[in-house]
């Protein structure tokens, strides 16, 4: 359903992971040395977020659920990026080369929890619709 604003918001979230893993790679280096051989699943793990938030779009009948979802992967996304800022200052490296990354991150992050207040708001009008019937 494309009318509704948190859908667009959802959107803009996939295409930020997808554009942080594609366009900025930097950080598969830093979590290579840092990680070692596990750091393939954990380099592909903003894709994999885009991918249940792009599933997640379809589930907008069922708001409860989406809101859950949402709530979990930006659980999973904020403890990604912020252990990655970590890996960042434990080796002392520049934050130059990861600002483009992180000002993505970010703003998937907060496109996130816009979408989730938009969601909630809807909820909140369908009880109080069905309150009326």
């Amino acid at each position: 359903m494309i009318q509704r604003l948190q859908t667009l918001f959802l959107l803009v979230f996939c295409i930020t992971n997808a554009a942080s893993y594609f366009l900025f790679p930097v950080e598969h280096t830093l979590l290579n040395n840092v990680v070692g051989a596990q750091a393939t699943l954990l380099t592909q793990l903003p894709l994999g977020c885009a991918l249940i938030i792009f599933i997640n779009i379809f589930l907008f009948n069922h708001r409860k659920r989406q809101l859950l979802i949402n709530r979990l992967v930006g659980v999973v996304f904020s403890l990604y990026w912020g252990s990655l800022v970590c890996f960042i200052v434990q080796q002392e490296q520049n934050f130059n080369h990861f600002l483009a990354d992180l000002s993505l991150a970010i703003t998937g992050a907060i496109v996130l929890l816009l979408a989730n207040r938009y969601i909630a708001k809807d909820e909140a009008l369908v009880r109080s619709l069905d309150r009326l019937r």
